[in-house]
């Protein structure tokens, strides 16, 4: 563990966080047909979303709908600032174009208004109608320009279909035009559920799985060579990909399949991908500082659901062999300019990262 004098942190931001607004809830009991939605209510006082398709989540909880219960133990933790993105469960990747646009500006509307309402402390992460291109693009220039959000949530497949596929290619070209971060954050369905139906997997194994499908398309298919600028952030410390690179690099050495798309190794192309802390271990963070660049890991806890990591910030501050200048930017200096901000004038936490792994990618 760092000795206390030597972290010179003092602004904290969580970019791996999620928030479901009551005002969310009350407009889907009152107008569900219009989103494809309805809000089934429980003897206990609980409700929960049941989708047109019979899909049914879990009930909603206090921690997860009300802002104001969770101010204290982000105080608690020493965090300035949360990125508040939707459960992921309530996307509503499979509902129909029609609905998922509508649903999906109301969840933005929801999430910016509560956002505002608790300045500075929270900010809103954008969703998308990721079923209907253009609806997609129209909804990514109302929530930056509009609602004045600079991170979008996206889930790592669509209802089953993959993210470098050429009709989301507009989509990804918009979200670098616009400057805009995004968390790949695993969706309601990940891969295999039929084999991932005890133990809690789908979450433990599924999710970290999926991430590491979804980011694995991406890298192989060019996209960082068409878009350079893309920021893409990989939930849950990058799921499986940066522990297995050597892998995809001896792919790459060895089957023309891993150099279709791509020039250079796999392992120099996944510094580019952002990655949170969420790794709930030491020595798996400690390796994730190792092999990515470390200008692009960002913290996040996961607030509120039972898989967060309750050490919050001391995550990172207790990973041996980091400097404090390592910890000062993942804690909040990365965040801060991959939102597009530079912290204050005269502030430590302007400093350059100079533990900062040789040989970075830079875009």
């Amino acid at each position: 563990m760092r000795p206390p004098d030597e972290l010179v942190m003092s602004f904290v931001i969580d970019v791996h966080a999620h928030y479901v607004s009551q005002n969310l809830i009350d407009e889907a009991a009152r107008n569900g047909t219009c989103y494809g939605v309805r809000v089934e209510e429980h003897g206990d006082g609980s409700q929960r979303i049941v989708f047109d398709n019979g899909t049914r989540l879990r009930p909603f909880f206090t921690e997860l709908c009300d802002l104001a219960a969770r101010v204290p133990k982000l105080k608690d933790w020493g965090i300035d600032r949360q990125l508040l993105s939707t459960w992921t469960d309530m996307a509503g990747d499979f509902l129909s174009p029609e609905h998922a646009i509508r649903w999906s500006r109301l969840q933005n509307e929801t999430l910016a208004a509560a956002a505002a309402e608790h300045s500075p402390m929270f900010e809103a992460m954008g969703t998308l109608p990721l079923q209907h291109v253009e609806g997609c693009l129209a909804e990514l220039d109302y929530l930056a320009k509009d609602l004045g959000m600079r991170s979008v949530e996206i889930s790592t497949n669509i209802n089953g279909r993959d993210l470098d596929g050429a009709e989301y290619r507009p989509v990804w070209k918009r979200i670098c035009d616009l400057n805009l971060l995004v968390l790949l954050h695993p969706g309601f369905i990940p891969l295999g559920p039929q084999r991932l139906d005890r133990y809690f997997l789908n979450n433990i194994v599924g999710f970290p799985t999926d991430t590491t499908i979804a980011a694995s398309r991406l890298l192989f298919s060019g996209l960082f060579s068409e878009l350079p600028d893309l920021k893409i952030c990989l939930a849950h410390g990058g799921g499986f990909l940066p522990y297995q690179i050597g892998r995809f690099d001896r792919g790459f050495a060895a089957h023309p399949a891993c150099r279709a798309g791509i020039d250079l190794a796999p392992s120099q192309i996944m510094r580019r991908f952002y990655f949170d802390t969420l790794t709930h271990g030491d020595a798996a963070l400690r390796f994730l500082f190792d092999v990515a660049d470390r200008q692009r890991i960002l913290f996040g806890t996961d607030y509120p659901f039972e898989m967060l990591d309750e050490m919050g910030p001391a995550r990172v501050t207790g990973v041996p062999g980091l400097s404090a200048a390592d910890v000062d930017h993942a804690l909040g200096i990365n965040a801060a300019k991959a939102l597009g901000e530079e912290p204050p004038a005269g502030s430590p936490r302007n400093a350059t990262n100079e533990a900062a792994t040789p040989g970075d990618v830079r875009t």
